[in-house]
């Protein structure tokens, strides 16, 4: 799938799971590079971020944002297809995401960087996300 048909597939998805950022203040940010075959040393595909707009909204986006994001995320192609198969829940969605990060398989792989202070993520609710979603 090219580049364009991906991020309007994956636009069905993320702004539209606001559980993805409970917990999270207004203004959270997570950086999202798509690669297509490996995460290790593979050209990126697609580059969007997504962020708490407000209480009751998400924002999914390809342009460069004023803000810093909390953390990057880094998938395969077929692993971001595979967290959102059939438009699971959040809790189902961070299920599938421990699965993929403890056995990643061929083209099915993906990792993160956290990208602030530890105490600066707890301000922004992070450790309250951390428990729910058990990361």
């Amino acid at each position: 799938m090219n580049s364009e048909e991906l991020y309007a597939e994956l636009r069905k998805f993320f702004p539209n799971t606001l559980d993805l950022m409970r917990h999270l203040s207004v203004s959270a940010c997570w950086e999202y590079q798509i690669m297509e075959n490996s995460t290790d040393n593979d050209s990126i595909k697609l580059h969007y971020f997504l962020y708490k707009k407000d209480d009751n909204s998400l924002e999914m986006t390809k342009e460069k944002l004023d803000l810093k994001p909390d953390l990057i995320l880094y998938f395969t192609e077929k692993a971001i297809l595979k967290l959102i198969e059939g438009n699971p829940t959040a809790d189902e969605y961070y299920t599938r995401y421990r699965e993929i990060m403890d056995n990643p398989q061929p083209e099915i792989e993906l990792d993160n960087k956290v990208n602030k202070p530890r105490l600066k993520l707890w301000q922004l609710g992070y450790k309250k996300w951390q428990k729910d979603f058990k990361f």
